[in-house]
C-alpha cells in the first residue's frame, strides 16, 4: 500500500474503499493486487493468456482479442467495471473482484491487453524505491493515457516487482498503432507489431535482452506452443474481422496447443487451467466485447457489448 500510494494515491485510496465497503482488512485487498508479485516471488507464475491484435493496412482501427485464462474455480469471480470520473474519462476494464483493473478500453481510445510473464528477477527480495504491482499499472494506464505513447512512457517508466506483457492499441487520425511493453524487475522492453500487421504474445518473453532470464517458457512449453500456433493461424488471415481472430484461437491442447483451454478432470486444485473468457477491444467507440468462455463456445448471442 505504501508503494501504490507513492505513485497511484488514487488507486490506493480505491483500493482501502474496496476494503472498507466489503468489511475485509485493507491488506487483503492490497495483497489481491499484488497477487501477480506474491506468485512471483514464489517462482509459481503459469501460462495463461494468449493475445492477438492486428493492426490493417488500409487505415482501419485495430482488431483485438484475446483469452484469459486461470483457475476453473474463479469462474465466477470477474465482472466488467465500468469507472466514470468526474472530468468524464470512462473506463472500461474485464477484472476480478477486488483487483483495481485488467484487460480493459477507454473512452480516449487506448486499448490494453493483459499477458502474464515470468523473469527470474521476480524472485528478487529487493527493490529499490517505489513500485506498482502490475494489475495497478494496468488499470494506472487506462486512467491516465489518451494515446499509445503516452501509455508506453507511462508503462516503461513506472518501476515493477513482477512481470507482464501490456499490450496497447489506439486509432488516431485514420491510423491504427499497437505496441506491447514487457515490464519485469530488470527492466522494461518494447515490442512492435510484424510486417504483417499482427502483434502477437502468449506467455514468454519476446525481448531478447530479457528472454534469457525467462522462468514461464522453462517451467512449459505450452506457451511456445500457443505463439506458434497464433503465428501459423493468423498467418492467412488477410484483414480479419473479430470472427476470424476467434477462430485462430481456437485450438486446443490435443491439437497441440492450448490457445483455447480447458480444465482437465482429474487435474488437481491449483491446476485446473480454463479460459474463463476471451475479449475484444474496440478502440474507436471506447467499449469492449466480452464472451464468458472460451473462444471454442462463442456464438454471437453469447457476447456482451459493454
Amino acid at each position: 500500500m505504501e508503494h501504490i500510494s507513492a505513485l497511484a494515491p488514487d488507486l490506493a485510496a480505491e483500493i482501502d474503499g474496496i476494503a472498507r465497503g466489503s468489511g475485509l482488512p485493507p491488506h487483503q485487498i492490497a495483497a489481491l493486487n499484488a497477487r501477480t508479485e506474491i506468485l512471483g516471488r514464489l517462482g509459481q507464475q503459469h501460462p495463461e493468456c494468449s493475445t492477438v491484435v492486428y493492426i490493417p493496412a488500409d487505415g482501419g482501427p485495430p482488431v483485438t482479442t484475446q483469452t484469459w485464462d486461470w483457475h476453473d474455480g474463479m469462474r465466477d469471480n470477474w465482472f466488467v467495471w465500468t469507472i466514470e470520473h468526474p472530468d468524464g474519462r470512462v473506463v472500461r476494464t474485464l477484472t476480478e473482484y477486488g483487483i483495481v483493473g485488467k484487460i480493459g478500453v477507454n473512452s480516449r481510445g487506448l486499448g490494453l491487453h493483459f499477458n502474464i510473464l515470468g523473469h527470474r528477477s521476480d524472485q528478487s527480495p529487493e527493490h529499490h524505491g517505489p513500485w506498482l504491482p502490475v494489475h495497478v499499472l494496468a488499470r494506472l494506464v487506462l486512467d491516465r493515457c489518451a494515446t499509445l505513447d503516452e501509455a508506453k512512457a507511462l508503462a516503461m517508466g513506472t518501476p515493477v516487482a513482477a512481470s507482464s506483457a501490456l499490450t496497447l492499441c489506439d486509432y488516431e487520425e485514420g491510423r491504427a498503432r499497437a505496441a506491447t511493453v514487457e515490464v519485469s524487475p530488470a527492466g522494461p522492453a518494447l515490442i512492435q507489431p510484424g510486417d504483417d500487421g499482427y502483434l502477437l504474445h502468449t506467455n514468454y518473453f519476446l525481448a531478447p535482452n530479457l528472454s534469457p532470464e525467462e522462468i514461464i517458457g522453462t517451467q512449459d512449453p505450452d506457451t511456445y506452443h500457443r505463439f506458434e500456433a497464433l503465428q501459423k493461424r493468423t498467418r492467412p488471415l488477410d484483414a480479419p474481422d473479430r470472427g476470424a481472430l476467434l477462430q485462430a484461437l481456437t485450438v486446443h491442447l490435443a491439437e497441440g496447443a492450448a490457445l483455447c483451454c480447458h480444465a482437465a478432470p482429474t487435474a488437481p486444485l491449483g491446476q485446473r487451467w480454463e479460459a474463463l473468457a476471451t475479449v475484444s477491444l474496440d478502440v474507436t467507440s471506447g467499449h469492449l466485447a466480452v464472451h464468458p468462455g472460451g473462444p471454442c463456445t462463442a456464438q454471437p448471442l453469447t457476447w456482451t457489448q459493454v
